[in-house]
């Protein structure tokens, strides 16, 4: 049987974003910070691809006298879900790029119970990246959806951005990743290696920083300074930590995600891998 084309349901459309509020966000976002998206996208796909195959089938005759077969292939949809307190468009990108790259040809990208203004960044981002569908839902429509998707029989991946997680039910064919990284970060600044911090204000407009080494005049808003004490700075290590090569092993000890100077605008969750964007079939056989 042939195997039947997935399409989100038409009634999402109604709560499609208008056009014409990504083409404000893109003419608002100056055209720096745009190729500061540009690059996190850049790098994104050199992480995660852009994949060449459909598909992959390895059929494999073992010393055991047994064969295997084994087959994958990109999941039917992907689901970007994220609330209006993730004002990031690097996270959300990180998110979102990975889905693209590993070849996931249906792709949502869903606020939930989003009240507030969007971000420019955030609508610039997504249009940067090629995200056509994008929506705004309440918590109730959305479950509706997330039924509705495991019901269909299709395969799915849903990337639950939102800061309190688990708005998803992995049902069926369909799975769920939740990054959990705290929204806080520290950052030691080396005066031969500065970290850009005005980038970084951009790139995380909603993070906690606390800036450790290097006593330099700081962003306003979401920035503190810490101190000069290197172990200070080692010791405020939640999950993430900006610091030069020099620190990075150290950093690794206790930081899920280092980023080094340079690497201000980019972002991976690191156990987003490209095994979530793909269906896994086995075979397990005796003989020819």
């Amino acid at each position: 049987m042939r195997k039947k084309v997935f399409g989100f349901p038409d009634r999402i459309n109604e709560f499609v974003v208008d056009d014409t509020l990504f083409a404000h966000a893109y003419e608002n976002t100056p055209d720096q910070k745009r190729a500061l998206l540009k690059t996190c996208i850049a790098r994104l796909y050199d992480c995660y691809g852009p994949r060449k195959d459909r598909s992959v089938q390895v059929s494999t005759n073992w010393r055991g006298g047994f064969n295997t077969v084994c087959r994958h292939e990109p999941v039917d949809f992907a689901v970007l879900l994220f609330d209006d307190t993730l004002l990031s468009s690097t996270r959300l990108l990180a998110g979102l790029v990975p889905a693209v790259a590993c070849g996931v040809e249906n792709i949502l990208a869903v606020r939930m119970g989003g009240s507030a203004p969007w971000p420019p960044p955030v609508l610039a981002g997504l249009e940067l990246a090629g995200q056509e569908l994008v929506v705004d839902m309440d918590a109730g429509q959305w479950a509706e959806l997330m039924h509705e998707l495991c019901a269909s029989g299709h395969s799915g991946v849903v990337i639950d951005l939102v800061e309190d997680g688990n708005h998803f039910s992995a049902d069926g064919c369909v799975s769920g990743y939740c990054p959990k990284l705290s929204r806080t970060a520290v950052v030691w600044m080396d005066e031969g290696h500065l970290v850009d911090l005005d980038v970084l204000a951009f790139a995380h407009p909603d993070v906690a920083f606390t800036v450790y080494g290097a006593n330099l005049p700081l962003p306003k808003g979401n920035f503190v300074y810490g101190g000069d004490n290197v172990q200070m700075f080692l010791e405020g290590i939640v999950d993430v930590a900006y610091a030069p090569v020099s620190l990075t092993e150290e950093a690794l000890k206790s930081a899920k995600l280092v980023l080094g100077p340079g690497q201000e605008e980019c972002w991976v969750w690191p156990d987003l891998h490209s095994e979530h964007f793909q269906l896994h079939r086995t075979a397990l056989t005796l003989g020819a």
